[in-house]
């Protein structure tokens, strides 16, 4: 047997009997992203709003809001009820069982219909922002064709030429109200590419602790050098070489398994969807080489295991923060998103939701490609580094 496989066997052997070892590789992982999963339950959950509109007005055009818009808004979750009183409409406002309410004042129609200024006013729940922000959104769009419609009667009116005829003009801003939107919007959509609640945390937990789980193979180069084991195997027909190849081996397999059971558990009893099996295995392995490869150069540039130890776990840390662990980075700041690039985690985050599309391993080239050369360009710098620790004296 090669000795560098005679190398990782035994540390093999020796990490299943370190229990801090399955803790932080398997335990530690798995039990906060069940923590996660429950903290957040359903992940990014439907939105729902419930409003109240009041129509003090009923007029036609009160009437194309009520049965237009706002009639229409069901299956955006949004269930919408009315109310005689502006007073009844913000009570139940205040009491939380409407989230907005919309208030059509008297003479609305006949406002908009003269052209003069018209106003329609929203009343917000303190504690329900969003849907606030909607019924806001809603109504100015409202607002928008009605304007439109009145540009086009104003053309129409403008353009025929006499002294303006206000029922002609009322029968044209109703046919232009009635009529078919010209343009018609198709509201497609592209693949689903982001992972839900139970696979984000689970792979971003299984990302973070796969630092740590990295680090045991090659951090152990400092304990054997200050245990003098490391002098005895170099006395020994073993080359530097093999001594760090085995080390390195150590890493990549712990950080393998420890992915790899994360994946297994939290489908099973999470009911994560990591993707097609073939594209899940090659994004590991490619987050498992650009660990090591940090794991690796980290050992290099420390003295001994405490250093290493503590600079791994605040690389670990800081690269978690930056790289959306603990958040989606689609809710972080522009200029935050553009940082967590140079982040394998984010990388590897990227990846899993690229794989909620249920496409192949095509989907996840760029992810594999980006920690492919991190594991790559850190590796090779940390063995140049690694090798004076297991040849210094």
């Amino acid at each position: 047997m090669h000795p560098a496989l005679s190398i990782a066997r035994k540390d093999l052997r020796q990490k299943v009997r370190d229990r801090s070892a399955i803790i932080i590789s398997v335990v530690a992982p798995l039990a906060l992203a069940f923590l996660f999963v429950s903290a957040i339950p359903g992940g990014q959950t439907t939105f729902t709003a419930a409003f109240v509109v009041v129509d003090l007005d009923d007029g036609p055009i009160a009437s194309a809001l009520v049965n237009g818009p706002l009639a229409h808004l069901g299956p955006a979750g949004i269930t919408v009820t009315t109310e005689e009183s502006e007073a009844a409409a913000k009570a139940r406002v205040e009491d939380g069982s409407a989230d907005a309410a919309i208030v059509i004042p008297a003479g609305f129609s006949d406002a908009v219909q003269a052209a003069r200024p018209a106003e329609l006013r929203v009343i917000g729940n303190a504690g329900a922002t969003l849907a606030t922000q909607v019924a806001q959104s809603i109504l100015g769009g409202f607002a928008s064709s009605v304007e439109g419609v009145q540009v086009a009667v104003a053309t129409v009116v403008a353009s025929g030429g006499g002294a303006p005829d206000q029922a002609a003009i009322q029968q044209a801003a109703q046919a232009a109200m009635d009529a078919p939107a010209p343009i018609v919007i198709d509201a497609g959509q592209t693949r689903d590419r982001v992972a839900g609640t139970a696979t984000y945390y689970a792979a971003a937990m299984a990302i973070l602790f796969l630092f740590f789980a990295a680090q045991f193979g090659v951090v152990s180069l400092h304990a054997e050098r200050r245990a003098g084991t490391l002098a005895r195997m170099l006395a020994a027909p073993i080359s530097s070489r093999s001594v760090l190849l085995g080390k390195v081996l150590v890493s990549l397999v712990i950080g393998a398994v420890s992915v790899g059971i994360v994946v297994v558990v939290t489908s099973l009893l999470l009911g994560a969807r990591w993707g097609d099996p073939i594209a899940v295995a090659a994004l590991i392995l490619a987050a498992d080489l650009a660990a090591g490869g940090i794991a690796l150069l980290v050992v290099g540039l420390t003295r001994n295991e405490e250093q290493a130890s503590g600079l791994t776990a605040i690389v670990a840390m800081v690269f978690a923060v930056l790289g959306g662990s603990f958040y989606p980075l689609a809710q972080a700041p522009e200029e935050l998103a553009r940082l967590a690039l140079f982040t394998p985690h984010a990388w590897f985050l990227r990846g899993v939701n690229d794989l909620a599309s249920n496409e192949g391993v095509t989907i996840v080239l760029p992810s594999i490609v980006v920690l492919t050369a991190i594991g790559l360009v850190t590796g090779g710098l940390g063995l140049l580094r690694a090798a004076r620790v297991v040849t210094a004296r």
